[in-house]
């Protein structure tokens, strides 16, 4: 038989081709051999990908620096890592979409608390108030009204353009950290080394979700403050910076996120 990809002559039992180097299939295609290629070439053991998952969880420094420096065949592409672990979400997410709201609505229930009481006040049954007073829960009735209802748009909107999502706050994410660390990486660098971390913490969150789902739901609100020390710990490492300095450019970082969803807000 001849080589199907530049017509070299074969052997019967032959595997791969002597001339070209390409593989000889002689099976017809099916959906069960192309998700088994898929599946084996995208996530195996030694793909490039489990490799990128390893050293981001033990030196998130090396897979970056390196990347950077141009070593770019060992390491899944960072906007791929981050898209892949976006896509998984997702799917995740929208499957379990009401367990998803509940658990995020229980990190936050003591305010949802407070503020379903305070959409919920009948003004009618209020009795001997001056007109001032009244005007003020008025106003934070329909205040508490809003919120509640910009809270619940909020998850909707999470759920259907997480994707989406995802990549505007990469871009937060790289402008928050151009603006802490500054120097010497310029912003085009800033969004790889964010894409890397970012996407490595997209698989912790998904992971501690699952967790959540399968065994208690405050289990969700740790993956807060895995996010937190591990976005300290990989930055820290990256610009080998002491602890006192790791906290005082995490504090500036998360000052203005934090300033960013009060305008948001």
């Amino acid at each position: 038989m001849n080589c199907k990809n530049c017509n070299h002559f074969l052997e019967n039992d032959a595997q791969f081709c002597d001339n070209c180097g390409g593989k000889i299939i002689v099976q017809r295609i099916t959906f069960k051999e192309l998700l088994l290629e898929f599946f084996i070439n995208t996530f195996g053991v030694d793909s490039k990908f489990f490799l990128t998952i390893r050293k981001m969880a033990t030196h998130p420094d090396e897979v970056i620096n390196e990347y950077l420096d141009g070593i770019r065949k060992r390491y899944v592409n960072p906007f791929a890592f981050l898209a892949v672990g976006a896509g998984l979400s997702l799917l995740t997410f929208n499957y379990f979409a009401d367990d998803f709201i509940a658990i995020n609505n229980s990190i936050q229930s003591v305010q949802i608390s407070e503020l379903k009481q305070k959409a919920a006040l009948d003004l009618s049954t209020l009795k001997n108030i001056d007109k001032q007073e009244f005007q003020k829960l008025e106003i934070e009735k329909k205040t508490a009204q809003m919120q509640l209802k910009f809270m619940d748009g909020w998850m909707q909107f999470m759920l259907r353009y997480y994707n989406l999502m995802t990549f505007v706050f990469l871009l937060i994410y790289a402008i928050l950290s151009k603006w802490t660390y500054r120097k010497p990486h310029n912003f085009g660098e800033h969004v790889v080394i964010n894409a890397f971390i970012y996407g490595f913490l997209t698989y912790i969150t998904l992971l501690f979700f699952m967790l959540a789902i399968t065994i208690h739901p405050t289990i969700y609100s740790y993956s807060i403050l895995i996010y937190i020390l591990f976005y300290m710990y990989a930055f820290g490492k990256f610009y080998q910076l002491s602890i006192g300095k790791n906290i005082l450019k995490l504090l500036r970082f998360l000052l203005g996120l934090i300033v960013f969803f009060i305008s948001l807000m």
